[in-house]
């Protein structure tokens, strides 16, 4: 990756962050500057720059006097197996800015096989990962997370000593194998016993259970024995996401302790009493759809938290988090593979490639590298907010961020009156993409749009050509918001509203109650249990009725006597403005 001028200058507009770390090195390399080396190689590589002053009125570029001598001390330092557990790549970048000479050295990512890359100090060996705008030593679990990932014996390939068959829950063998036989009929496996099964698809090792056959089938003690902190823990919070972590700290908590079909089950059961599921037919069949249409990203989203998580971590549990704005997949365990890769598909380098493996035979995971994709398609299908991909190489962690907001539909008269230009609605989403994230990738464009790459690189190129995006870097790999594209939607922000502001958005419940009270007026409890398609009284009044109630989107018609039975609902007027604001039809 390399830097222009005009970029270091932005950089050094900002602040220091996980990917740019400046050093005064008045008096030759800074020793510290080597745990930054560490701290980025082990984590998501980045910017170490030297001749520029750190202070409270920002950073000051003061330049170092032998800018050759500097370059060539550090660099020998990186590749010196003396000072480095094993030589670390950096790329040097020599500016003249004001006439004084700054270095700018790009950090690349280590291998996975290669970390942790270890520094010495002060005689000592020790491995360092960038924790938002500092470097942190590696605790001893930290280290081990990296050790176990460099190996190429994968955890669920390891078999489990004294641990044999009986051990092995029968309810969850019958329920892989019904499974299993229902998608491939052709195969003649149904007659064979439950150990010949197993030891078929590789999850018993000369009869002995490997660690996929039990975190997949075992029984309570022995997922206890494995995971003692469960698998995952969902937790349902009726408010918006915040970065104050709130006194209400949830609502309702599942905590998964059985084994992965167990856990399969009970949150896809979740899932489906949280997103409603309006009455649809299938166009070809006439049947009403068997799912709402978020369901395949959301369950390839539990999917992926189930077979990518690093199971032999025993002090970290993943978590699902529903927000009413958004649900966040939380995982212990980065991706092996960077962004791009996730959204092109094809072969994944697999943390659990066992449990992979069976979780696809039985239908619930994609072809293997296909399910992003998924995740990305259906979340553009159903018009939300594009999905934030989070992941952290030096902390092992991944997460999935769903937001439930819709994208403002805007058309393209409404584009070309603000900027002059006129954008395809994709093209107005990867805007508003940019808008959110800054720099980014343009593969990682796909995000926005859900399209083909060959489809998104047109779409970029197009607002390249129009000047509406820039690139942010020499070779163009990363691409922003144009600099005047951003004052007009900024200018904008400052303008008055012309109308009062609506209710913040609301989660998928809460919309269907609206839509639902919107086409059929006032209605009472069954009614409006009947018209969602569901049938459990306490589940619609906690997840749809009374968070409308609280938002004041929805109205009793008899507020005094909240629970007479003759009670009904009907809109408010925030509640009848939301629906408008969305739809875009007057209220």
């Amino acid at each position: 990756m390399r830097m222009d001028r005009e970029t270091l200058l932005e950089r050094l507009r900002g602040i220091e962050w996980d990917d740019f770390e400046v050093k005064e090195a008045t008096g030759g390399v800074p020793k510290s500057a080597y745990e930054t080396v560490s701290a980025f190689a082990n984590t998501a590589g980045g910017w170490l720059v030297f001749g520029v002053k750190e202070s409270k009125k920002g950073f000051e570029v003061v330049g170092v006097a032998d800018p050759d001598g500097m370059q060539n001390d550090f660099l020998g330092g990186c590749r010196s197996t003396e000072k480095f557990s094993r030589p670390v790549e950096v790329r040097p970048h020599h500016f003249d800015i004001d006439g004084r000479s700054v270095l700018a050295f790009y950090i690349t990512p280590a291998r996975r096989f290669d970390k942790p890359v270890r520094v010495r100090v002060d005689k000592a060996w020790h491995a360092y990962i960038r924790v938002a705008a500092r470097d942190q030593r590696c605790t001893p679990e930290e280290e081990g997370r990296f050790l176990r990932d460099a190996t190429t014996d994968t955890f669920d390939a390891l078999v489990m000593s004294g641990v044999g068959l009986g051990d092995l829950d029968e309810t969850s063998i019958r329920w892989v194998r019904g499974l299993y036989q229902s998608r491939h009929p052709e195969k003649p496996l149904s007659a064979l016993s439950h150990a010949d099964f197993l030891d078929e698809l590789g999850l018993l090792q000369d009869g002995q259970v490997t660690h996929a056959a039990a975190l997949l089938m075992g029984r309570p003690k022995l997922i206890g024995r494995l995971k003692p902190a469960g698998l995952v823990d969902f937790r349902l919070i009726r408010l918006p996401w915040a970065q104050e972590v709130p006194a209400h700290r949830y609502d309702d908590r599942l905590l998964c302790e059985g084994n992965i079909v167990e856990t399969l089950q009970a949150m896809l059961g979740k899932i489906l009493n949280l997103v409603p599921n309006p009455f649809t037919l299938d166009p070809d069949t006439l049947q009403r759809q068997a799912h709402p249409p978020e369901y395949p990203a959301l369950r390839e989203a539990l999917v992926n938290l189930l077979i990518h998580q690093d199971y032999a971590d025993q002090h970290r549990t993943a978590r699902i988090l529903w927000y009413a704005d958004r649900t966040i997949f939380d995982n212990a365990g980065d991706s092996f593979v960077a962004l791009p890769a996730m959204l092109d598909g094809g072969a994944s380098d697999l943390r659990n490639p066992r449990i992979t493996r069976l979780m696809r035979l039985i239908g619930y995971a994609d072809q293997v590298g296909t399910g992003m994709a998924t995740i990305v398609r259906t979340w553009r299908a159903v018009d939300r907010t594009p999905p934030v991909i989070a992941n952290d190489p030096g902390r092992k962690s991944y997460a999935i961020t769903l937001s439930w907001v819709r994208v403002p539909q805007a058309n393209d008269a409404s584009w070309k009156s603000r900027i002059g230009a006129s954008v395809s609605h994709d093209e107005a989403r990867v805007l508003a993409w940019l808008r959110e994230v800054g720099a980014a990738p343009r593969t990682a464009a796909r995000l926005a749009t859900g399209a083909t790459a060959r489809e998104t690189r047109e779409m970029v190129d197009h607002l390249l050509t129009n000047r509406l995006i820039e690139a942010a870097d020499e070779e163009g790999e990363l691409i922003r918001m144009a600099a005047h594209i951003r004052e007009i939607l900024d200018a904008e922000q400052t303008t008055p509203p012309v109308t009062p502001p609506v209710t913040p958005p609301v989660g998928p419940p809460v919309e269907a109650l609206l839509v639902l009270l919107h086409r059929e007026g006032t209605l009472g409890a069954k009614a409006i249990r009947e018209g969602l398609g569901l049938r459990d009284r306490a589940h619609v009044r906690e997840a749809y009725v009374q968070p409308a109630l609280d938002a004041g989107l929805v109205e009793m018609t008899r507020p005094e006597a909240p629970q007479s039975r003759l009670q009904q609902y009907r809109l408010t007027d925030a509640g009848r403005a939301l629906l408008a604001a969305r739809s875009g039809e007057p209220r």
